[in-house]
């Protein structure tokens, strides 16, 4: 079940960062429980698509898991879409369009898996992934499988309350059939708008800051007013096209995307007076390091 010193940085969409000590591909229920139970109170990490994820160069010192198998799957009913945590939010968003279930184009090209989107609330500024949520299953770290209501997982903007050492394992959300042709103008739409306006051909993590929210606009907004759009430090540029994405051009580094948060982050207390809170998830970085750039240790 365990690998070692497996690179993570070819199994994150940012294509940076070092090592995970262990790494364990799950692909049953009873692979999960049993892992997550041998840990025996050690802290661990949960690597969907790593979409959403920093990691530092000098890796982790944690166990990281991912699933594969049994919970890469969607299925759809009559009203209903269940899917397992480690199927793609493509595929998801993919089969409510070709089965036309409405209210799913709000997901249109954004990355990562299904236990990733629950776990930030993965969706558009209005519009989140716990909106369509039926109910959501969990492991805890005792190995019991837990199912909540999105009552129960309080979503808000980009979190929910459920402890970070729970696994989802599958979700099931509402997907009420639509009209076909209106189904697929709404997704072909929503994915033009994201494809013209953000960056998917170089690798990034997509949104770096949670939008502050009025009166201070969007998070690309107060970027680009403190000067920072197209900055490079190294081998990582906040782009042109979208003041909220850092790309690696090639080359870059954590320490490099670090560096232009923690620049970005002063310039826009400068000249906004706020703070801004990082959107994606930082692995393997000392506090100093994510007090430089609003994270919590």
């Amino acid at each position: 079940m365990w690998e070692t010193d497996v690179p993570l940085a070819t199994l994150t969409r940012y294509r940076i960062g070092g090592l995970a000590p262990r790494f364990a591909r799950l692909e049953t229920m009873a692979d999960l429980l049993d892992a997550v139970r041998s840990m025996d109170g050690l802290e661990y990490r949960v690597l969907g698509w790593g979409a959403n994820v920093l990691v530092s160069d000098r890796g982790v010192s944690e166990p990281v898991l991912t699933l594969t198998g049994e919970f890469d799957s969607v299925l759809l009913s009559e009203h209903a879409m269940e899917a397992g945590a480690g199927a793609g939010l493509p595929a998801l968003v993919g089969d409510a369009r070709r089965g036309s279930r409405t209210g799913w184009e709000f997901l249109e090209a954004v990355p990562g898996s299904v236990g990733g989107g629950l776990r930030m609330n993965a969706g558009s500024v209005d519009v989140g992934v716990w909106d369509r949520v039926l109910w959501a299953e969990a492991a805890t770290p005792a190995g019991e499988l837990i199912r909540m209501s999105p009552a129960d997982a309080r979503p808000t903007y980009r979190c929910v309350d459920v402890p970070g050492d729970w696994v989802f394992t599958a979700a099931s959300f509402e997907a009420p059939a639509g009209e076909a042709e209106e189904v697929h103008s709404a997704h072909v739409e929503r994915r033009r708008q994201k494809i013209e306006s953000q960056v998917y051909e170089l690798p990034t993590c997509g949104s770096i800051w949670k939008n502050p929210g009025p009166p201070h606009g969007s998070a690309w907004e107060v970027v680009d007013r403190a000067g920072m759009r197209g900055a490079i430090h190294g081998g990582a540029q906040i782009t042109e096209r979208h003041a909220n994405f850092i790309a690696n051009l090639g080359d870059a580094t954590a320490a490099d995307v670090l560096w232009l948060m923690s620049e970005t982050r002063r310039r826009v207390a400068d000249t906004e007076g706020i703070w801004l809170q990082p959107e994606i998830c930082l692995w393997g970085f000392d506090a100093e390091e994510l007090d430089s750039v609003g994270a919590a240790a």
